[in-house]
């Protein structure tokens, strides 16, 4: 057995399987962004760091559960029941594994908030992770997936990181790559345009756990559940264990203003090079939502093409005083 197997089997064996309330913390205080860093990110102020002694809180979201109470504003989603195959509802699959992380994370002295398909408004906390089961129309595809929303602090890029780190390694299943839209637009990231939406500043991360739809997977699961909780909560330790609970600025998801072509002939590529494969022209009229820079590109999405997503060089694009919400997921 390897060390992080008896780690997580020796947290295994103290949880007491008791869940913490889903009472809420003070937000930490915000104001305006008004200036732009050297790269066109807004500089934004620095969050209060919680008060020294407080003990970590993490939001694990049973997805899909208790769908048909979500409120108003996202009464669209009511009817999102997510995958079903074998006889079992995703839901379950996702709230049985929730409650056994919860249990394993207690233990540690982690506050812990099981949450269902409604957040609370505002949510905040030092880690929030939405738990799904994925679903196709097939039964080969397999395989667990890790994203952050669209504008990613590096908290919540540090999340993903420990939780890829450990729940592959642990569980045996093979990384799937294939990101959706819904994904990194998942409605409970989008604080934009939710009330019930989590809080700027908390850290988050959706993970599909596994394809419900293939047979191995579910078998796993379900099966398996324990290795699976015991992955997620270790992966969540170990964010814990190496943040620094001081660093505000960490918890900020990097703002860029809205941009458009500075002159005809711009395109958007694949990737961030100048070989890239083209994926569509701009005219001079088109808006683009800026979501990361590297190395003098911009990761960027068309405005009311959501679904072309690429690579704009810097020097191609200038900043516009307009401000849009990244794109909504349709069906999470």
């Amino acid at each position: 057995m390897t060390s992080l197997a008896a780690r997580i089997c020796a947290i295994a064996c103290i949880a007491a399987g008791v869940l913490a309330s889903t009472a809420i913390a003070t937000p930490r205080p915000l104001m305006k962004p008004i200036l732009l860093d050297p790269s066109g990110a807004i500089i934004q102020p620095t969050p209060t760091p919680r008060p020294a002694g407080t003990a970590p809180r993490v939001g694990l979201q049973a997805g899909h559960w208790l769908s048909r109470e979500l409120p108003d504003e996202l009464e669209r989603l009511r009817t999102s029941a997510g995958a079903f195959a074998g006889g079992i509802a995703e839901w379950e699959v996702n709230l049985d594994i929730a409650q056994r992380t919860a249990a394993l994370l207690t233990a540690q002295g982690v506050t812990v908030d099981v949450l269902p398909a409604t957040v609370p408004p505002a949510y905040d906390a030092d880690a929030f992770i939405a738990l799904h089961a994925d679903g196709v129309a097939g039964s080969a595809a397999r395989g667990y997936k890790l994203a952050t929303s669209w504008r990613t602090s590096r908290a919540s890029a540090a999340l993903m990181a420990a939780l890829d780190q450990v729940y592959g390694d642990v569980t045996g299943l093979p990384r799937d790559d294939a990101i959706t839209i819904n994904m990194r637009g998942y409605y409970a990231f989008n604080y934009r345009r939710h009330v019930h939406a989590i809080a700027r500043t908390t850290p988050a991360v959706i993970l599909e756990m596994g394809f419900l739809t293939n047979p191995a997977d579910r078998a796993f699961m379900i099966d398996q559940a324990d290795v699976v909780a015991g992955a997620i909560a270790e992966g969540v330790l170990a964010y814990l264990r190496q943040r620094d609970p001081n660093d505000g600025a960490a918890l900020l998801p990097v703002e860029y203003p809205m941009q458009r072509p500075a002159r005809a002939g711009v395109v958007v590529r694949a990737a961030p090079r100048d070989d890239a494969r083209v994926l569509a022209p701009l005219d001079e009229d088109s808006r683009l939502v800026v979501f990361s820079a590297r190395d003098g590109w911009y990761e960027v999405v068309v405005r009311g093409g959501w679904r072309t997503i690429g690579w704009v060089p810097v020097v191609d694009v200038v900043p516009t005083d307009e401000m849009i919400a990244p794109p909504a997921s349709a069906n999470p």
